[in-house]
C-alpha cells in the first residue's frame, strides 16, 4: 500500500461496511447529469479535526433505482493514523455516496479542475454493485473517513478502540 492512496480492497470493504445495499441493481444504474454536482468540481467539506485542507472532487454522478443519486468522489488531504509509524493513506481514489450525504458534507465549491483517475476504484466497486455486494455511503464524508481509519487500523493490527 502506498502512502498516497488507499488500497482498493480497503475502500471496497469500507463501502460494504457503511453502505446501502445494492440488490438487483445490475441493469438499473446509469450515468446522469446533476444540477449541483459535476465532474471536476472540487468542494470543501465538513472535515475531521486536523484535516481542514482536505477536499473532495466530483468524479461521476449516477442514478440508481427509485431515482436515488449516487455521487462518486475522490478525497485529498486526509490524515489517517498509523500506529506502527509507517505510511498511511492521504487520498482516496473513489468513494460512492448518496447525494443527501454529499449535501450534508460539502460547504462550498472551491474550483473546477480535471477529473482525477478513478477507473480502478470505480471498476472494483461496480463489480461489487453488479453482484449485489456493494452499495454507497449514507453517512457524511467525515464519518466515512472515520470508518476508513477503523478499517485501516484493524488491517495493520492496531488497536481499533481509539
Amino acid at each position: 500500500m502506498t502512502r498516497r492512496s488507499l488500497s482498493l480492497a480497503l475502500v471496497l470493504t469500507a463501502v460494504i461496511v457503511a453502505s446501502a445495499t445494492a440488490k438487483n441493481a445490475k441493469s438499473n444504474l446509469k450515468k446522469v447529469k446533476d444540477d449541483k454536482y459535476k465532474p471536476g468540481q472540487v468542494w470543501s467539506y465538513k472535515t475531521r479535526p486536523g484535516e481542514e485542507t482536505s477536499t473532495i472532487t466530483i468524479l461521476r454522478v449516477e442514478e440508481a433505482p427509485q431515482r436515488k443519486r449516487i455521487v462518486h468522489i475522490h478525497v485529498d488531504g486526509i490524515k489517517l493514523k498509523n500506529c506502527r509509524g509507517g505510511n498511511a493513506p492521504e487520498t482516496v481514489e473513489h468513494m460512492p455516496f448518496d447525494k443527501v450525504s454529499i449535501d450534508a458534507s460539502v460547504t462550498e465549491m472551491v474550483r473546477k479542475g480535471p477529473v482525477p483517475g478513478y477507473s480502478d476504484g470505480y471498476f472494483e466497486w461496480r463489480q461489487g454493485w453488479d453482484a449485489g455486494k456493494a452499495g454507497f455511503y449514507t453517512i457524511t464524508v467525515s464519518q466515512a473517513i472515520d470508518v476508513m481509519q477503523y478499517q485501516f487500523s484493524k488491517g495493520i493490527g492496531c488497536p481499533t478502540n481509539s
